[in-house]
């Protein structure tokens, strides 16, 4: 578990890469895995829920 000043630095962070059309490198995936795992041990999720869990790494 990571403090919340932390938690707050990489969701800016994961923001500012999807902002800018970053999300296809390391940085983005370790801190989606990060926010993701937080969420996780927040919030009820199953097997099932992982499995359809998809990144959208492109811009429409």
């Amino acid at each position: 578990m990571i403090d919340s000043n932390t938690q707050h630095q990489a969701i800016g962070r994961l923001f500012e890469l999807v902002r800018n059309g970053d999300v296809d490198n390391l940085e983005f995936t370790q801190l989606d895995s990060l926010i993701y795992g937080g969420l996780e041990q927040t919030y009820r999720v199953t097997d099932a829920d992982r499995d359809q869990r998809s990144v959208q790494t492109s811009a429409v």
